[in-house]
């Protein structure tokens, strides 16, 4: 392949370990990270600027007829997930009026308005000037909100979820798009080995990884090591069902059209 695979890497810890590996070795591929927000990577790799990604599991709901997905790659939790916050003033279950979603996440928009379908809530999108009582935020932002205790109840949605299906959730996904990979298959499947191998490898890195990047999001890099360790990053058969089932509350709620069969990209290739 000439051309650098532009591949796109969301900014935030979550991904760290699939990544981490590949960051650190020389590949014999040429490519080019560009980090940006889930959704900032949702609309590039929607618009053909990126070739392989890790988007929102909504975008590929959304689309997919334009992506293969990589087999047993997924940001994903079996319960809480501890970075994926509504902060709120008021107890959840009083919850009533307007909610401050994030721009960053189409995933986790879905997810929390699939949770509150019962309460009577209104949503905005949040700016941080704003002087809100509840607020979704995702990633690091919600990591650093949920350690200086500026809201009296944190609600992770991922247990909420769990707790009422009994199911991961999958929030992201890694995905090719799929002009590109009938065009270079070859490198493609490289790159998803050099991705199964790093969060293989990275296991034995969690403390290492932790001190390294921990941008002082956490009170401590054994945090950090803790939360890291809590992720999954697997698509196996009960990730595949919450996903599934998520998509098909989705479709009720109107939020998206029909569930999209999961489509991995063609596998060995001869």
């Amino acid at each position: 392949m000439k051309a650098k695979i532009k591949l796109g890497i969301i900014d935030y810890l979550n991904v760290l370990p699939v990544y981490y590996g590949f960051l650190k070795k020389h590949f014999s591929i040429e490519w080019e990270a560009i980090k940006g927000t889930p959704t900032e990577l949702n609309q590039q790799i929607a618009a053909g600027q990126l070739d392989i990604a890790v988007i929102s599991s909504f975008e590929y709901a959304q689309n997919p007829d334009f992506y293969y997905l990589f087999p047993d790659l997924s940001v994903s939790a079996n319960g809480a997930v501890h970075s994926i916050f509504l902060f709120s003033h008021i107890p959840l279950e009083e919850l009533t009026g307007p909610v401050g979603l994030t721009r960053t996440s189409a995933t986790s928009v879905h997810l929390l308005k699939y949770l509150l379908r019962n309460h009577e809530v209104t949503y905005f999108f949040s700016q941080d000037d704003d002087k809100k009582q509840t607020e979704l935020l995702i990633g690091d932002e919600a990591i650093r909100m949920y350690y200086t205790s500026q809201y009296p109840y944190a609600y992770d949605l991922s247990l909420l979820w769990n707790q009422e299906t009994q199911l991961p959730f999958v929030f992201a996904v890694w995905v090719v798009r799929r002009e590109i990979f009938e065009k270079h298959p070859q490198e493609v499947i490289k790159i998803y080995h050099y991705f199964l191998q790093s969060k293989q490898e990275s296991v034995l890195f969690y403390d290492k990884m932790a001190a390294e990047f921990n941008r002082g999001i956490f009170p401590s890099a054994h945090a950090c090591t803790d939360y890291l360790k809590n992720l999954r990053y697997d698509l196996s058969p009960s990730f595949q069902a919450g996903f599934l089932l998520f998509q098909q509350y989705c479709v009720e709620l109107g939020f998206l059209k029909k569930v999209a069969p999961l489509q991995f990209f063609p596998f060995p290739v001869k």
